[in-house]
């Protein structure tokens, strides 16, 4: 295993072009939670992000 910054995991994704929310923890990526129902960021262990060819 190795541990990544936002910064290093962002740089996979060079030469596409991100969908919102681009790289962000991955909780963020589930629409429609309320904040009482969303883990915190310290909670979540991963990057996630979606790329496309341009």
């Amino acid at each position: 295993m190795r541990f990544r910054s936002r910064a290093d995991v962002a740089r996979f994704f060079d030469g596409l072009e991100l969908l919102d929310p681009g790289v962000t923890v991955g909780h963020r990526w589930r629409p429609g939670l309320t904040d009482g129902d969303a883990p915190t960021d310290a909670e979540v262990s991963l990057w996630t992000g979606v790329g496309t060819k341009p």
